[in-house]
């Protein structure tokens, strides 16, 4: 999750990345709840949980963004591949 993340963020400068090895830092692994890893956070409003396909990390980050008009797009070009997966929808 971490290098796709930052794969994102190598191709716009509209995404940053940042890993944080929760050991390191208890403060921030309690301060996101961390129980379990990968958990990828969006702008603080959604979690991803889990190693997830690319597609459903898009999917969540497009939807952050309020691109959900791409959404559709995205998921014509990827129909066969499905979406979905072990994520979880944060409230604000």
């Amino acid at each position: 999750m971490a290098r796709l993340a930052h794969l994102m963020a190598l191709e716009t400068s509209r995404v940053h990345a940042d890993v944080v090895e929760a050991q390191e830092f208890p403060h921030l692994a309690r301060q996101y709840s961390v129980q379990s890893v990968p958990k990828t956070i969006i702008n603080n409003v959604v979690e991803v949980v889990g190693a997830v396909p690319e597609t459903v990390l898009l999917q969540r980050l497009l939807t952050v963004a309020g691109r959900e008009d791409l959404l559709a797009e995205f998921a014509d070009a990827h129909a066969q591949e499905g979406l979905g997966g072990p994520t979880t929808l944060v409230g604000r």
